[in-house]
């Protein structure tokens, strides 16, 4: 989950491609409502959409895992000088218990 995360933030493209399920679907949880996408293509794009503010650094407070759920929560800083910062909250379910690729994403950003 703490990789998943760290791949986010980065933007890494193929490390999230290979977690991501071919049928995965992802909402956007945002103050305009949802956002949905489906399967790896539409959800991969979504996800670098996020990642595209290309925060200056982040800060992961937790990340747990417990049978097919997954959380993460805590802050991107758009800003060097931490004027501008972004809370996060991501919830994930696994395909399988097995915990190799993500069914289900719902991520919540302001």
């Amino acid at each position: 989950m703490a990789r998943f995360e760290e791949n986010l933030f980065t933007g890494d493209e193929p490390a999230l491609a290979e977690v991501i399920a071919e049928d995965c679907i992802l909402q956007i949880v945002g103050s305009g409502g949802v956002a949905t996408s489906t399967g790896r293509d539409e959800v991969l794009a979504a996800l670098l959409g996020i990642s595209a503010s290309n925060p200056v650094a982040g800060h992961l407070e937790a990340a747990i895992t417990h049978g097919k759920a997954a959380a993460a929560w805590g802050q991107w800083e758009n800003s060097s000088d931490g004027d501008d910062i972004q809370h996060f909250s991501h919830t994930l379910w696994f395909r399988t218990n097995k915990a190799e690729e993500f069914a289900q994403i719902r991520v919540f950003h302001p």
